[in-house]
């Protein structure tokens, strides 16, 4: 009988230990940089349950709308992340521009192995509709928000206001706005930044407030060319002129209020976090609901992204599917609520062992899941224009709100545009 040498029966060994003890590596790309407090944690806390799978991240762009460019150009060079967390209002375009080149995987048949009452304990149908592309699940919803307004108590009753009479329509709220921005000026009294937002939420919800929309369900029509898209560039105007708002940077504003020097600020649920941290023993914060116009009809539309795997190879499209299922779990749900303010897209991160009483505990966290009934999908436009029809647009409502324009000229204008950057029908 032959002996084997040791030298080569301990390699032997050291191999099948290593096989044992492989881990699949995936790649995740998302964007905002801020956003890293709690992506981070929830991938260390899936590595932990998930020994075999290691996740590593690629560096955080700075805005969905550039996120969405960089998976682009990386689809043309093949060089794509094995996950991708997509905004909402890019995920049909992405998922129809790389559905023909065979670089996105559908998720449906992945959800449905997992069996419907798996589904049905995790996930509501309107959840799941926020990833699904003609009908195709695409992306596993992972983070959700509607716009809503905080507002520095402090500044407001230095203004005279009522903090337990906070205003529910535009016309009270810029009055207020006015009366904190004559405090000093250092203090300013109202933000709405869309001017210089870098995806068109904020627009789409001044013209989703009135019951106006982007688009026809087709996908072939312009829709805010009409009196809703005409109403909120004129309310736009009014920010600057009624609401005596300065018109700043993005992250100037940010600054602004957690530095106690703007009164009103109206951005994302996914703020809570940040403004609760920065406001705490500084000022006393309070969060709204939009003031959206028409009560019974209108809405808002509902931010943030679903994760979409994007890998060709089976073992890491396994080991990204399982990524998908935790971090839109009731764990991971758990965490990247405490962390920003999002909105929990899992039916069973509010049970106790997660999120638990939090909302009761917390009120301004609770505006979030006040507007649910308001929330509408961040709609998207066809073809491959989508970013640079959002920037086009962006400077034109700047030009409205600086006076630079009339809002009627700025509408038709902005219908222009928009229509010479859509694919021809």
């Amino acid at each position: 009988m032959k002996r084997i040498p040791i030298l080569l029966a301990a390699s032997a060994v050291l191999a099948l230990s290593g096989a044992a003890h492989a881990q699949t590596e995936i790649e995740i790309f998302h964007a905002w940089p801020a956003h890293k407090r709690f992506h981070e944690p929830i991938a260390e806390a899936f590595m932990k349950e998930n020994p075999n799978i290691k996740v590593t991240f690629r560096n955080p762009s700075p805005s969905y709308d550039e996120a969405h460019q960089s998976v682009i150009r990386g689809a043309l060079t093949g060089d794509l992340p094995d996950v991708f967390h997509s905004g909402y209002h890019l995920l049909a375009p992405l998922a129809r521009t790389l559905a023909e080149r065979e670089q996105i995987l559908p998720l449906t048949a992945r959800m449905e192995s997992e069996g419907a009452e798996w589904q049905a304990a995790n996930y509501s149908d309107r959840i799941l509709a926020l990833g699904t592309v003609d009908g195709v699940l695409y992306g596993m919803p992972f983070n959700a928000s509607t716009p809503i307004v905080y507002y520095n108590l402090d500044l407001v009753k230095q203004a005279g206001g009522n903090p337990d009479a906070l205003p529910d329509n535009w016309d009270d709220l810029l009055a207020l706005a006015a009366k904190i921005s004559a405090l000093g000026d250092d203090v300013d009294g109202f933000s709405y930044d869309v001017y210089d937002w870098p995806d068109d939420w904020l627009w789409q919800a001044l013209v989703y407030q009135t019951n106006g929309d982007l688009m026809n369900p087709e996908g072939t029509e312009i829709r805010f060319g009409d009196q809703h898209g005409l109403d909120g560039l004129v309310l736009a105007r009014r920010m600057v002129t009624e609401g005596k708002m300065r018109l700043t940077s993005f992250k100037e504003t940010r600054n602004q209020f957690c530095a106690n020097k703007l009164g009103i600020y109206f951005t994302s649920t996914a703020g809570v976090r940040l403004f609760s941290d920065c406001s705490a023993g500084n000022f006393e914060l309070k969060t709204e609901l939009f003031p959206v116009v028409d009560k019974e009809n209108g809405g808002v539309p509902t931010g943030g992204n679903a994760a979409v795997i994007l890998s060709e190879d089976q073992k890491k499209q396994d080991a990204a599917w399982e990524y998908l299922k935790f971090i839109s779990g009731p764990l991971g749900q758990k965490i990247a609520v405490l962390g920003s303010g999002y909105m929990p897209t899992n039916l069973r991160a509010v049970e106790p062992e997660f999120l638990g009483d939090h909302y009761d505990q917390n009120p301004n966290w609770q505006t979030s899941i006040r507007q649910i009934d308001y929330a509408r999908s961040w709609r998207g436009y066809p073809g491959t224009n989508a970013v640079k029809i959002w920037r086009t647009q962006r400077e034109i409502i700047g030009d409205v709100m600086r006076g630079n324009i009339e809002p009627e000229a700025g509408l038709k204008k902005m219908v222009e545009e928009t229509n010479a950057l859509l694919p021809s029908n």
